[in-house]
């Protein structure tokens, strides 16, 4: 990543966003509701489409609350599998047909769970402290449907802070600081080396919480 480039887009952030903001909301405690809020918020209104989603699986298998802890990949297989398989899933529980890659997005849900309990990784504090990150990845690209954005934002919803999600936002962002965009692995490197700089007066901002400065700000404006 070259300095200019970084620095462009450093001082694009100082003077366009307010970097002290500390927004992210309360996070998920159970790694289903991380997978289906991650794969059903590509390509998709996140308000509009991907919350009600959520919020529609809570509301038949966690008592109405999405923040509960014990839902894991286990039980997110289990829930497909009662409802008939990840097309009735969709139909029933969801009200959600969408697809990436010609799938359903409820059978990338599913294999992404199958994936993840074959490294044995079953709740989210399982994929917190996996050590193995580059296998983890592997067997995450390895589903067809998922993509840089799918696994990075994953991994942000499990808690890590060090990753962004190069949505469209972010590469509208990227573009409008630097003059040009970067590919999805550039915005990871160009974001970890600006919190570096960042970090001087913004000893709080993580690449995950500038993500969502910048996600914050331009959907506000899209939506004006």
């Amino acid at each position: 990543m070259k300095n200019d480039i970084v620095e462009s887009f450093v001082s694009f952030c100082r003077s366009n966003l307010n970097l002290s903001d500390n927004l992210y909301a309360e996070p998920y405690n159970s790694l289903a509701v991380c997978i289906i809020d991650c794969f059903y918020s590509l390509r998709a209104k996140y308000f509009a489409v991907t919350v009600p989603v959520v919020e529609r699986y809570a509301k038949v298998f966690m008592n109405n609350d999405k923040f509960v802890s014990n839902i894991n990949c286990k039980d997110l297989i289990a829930h497909i599998d009662s409802a008939g398989g990840y097309e009735n899933f969709a139909n029933t529980i969801l009200n959600n047909r969408q697809k990436i890659s010609k799938k359903f997005k409820s059978e990338i849900c599913y294999e992404v769970a199958q994936k993840l309990l074959q490294l044995n990784i079953n709740t989210i504090n399982d994929f917190k402290n996996y050590e193995n990150t580059n296998l983890l990845e592997k067997s995450l690209y390895s589903i067809k449907g998922v993509g840089a954005a799918g696994v990075n934002y994953l991994f942000m919803l499990a808690g890590d802070q060090n990753r962004c999600k190069p949505d469209i936002h972010i590469h509208h962002c990227v573009k409008d600081a630097c003059g040009i965009d970067v590919s999805d692995s550039e915005c990871q490197h160009l974001f970890t080396n600006a919190i570096k700089l960042l970090n001087n007066d913004y000893p709080q901002l993580t690449v995950r919480l500038l993500d969502g400065i910048i996600w914050k700000k331009y959907q506000a404006r899209k939506n004006k």
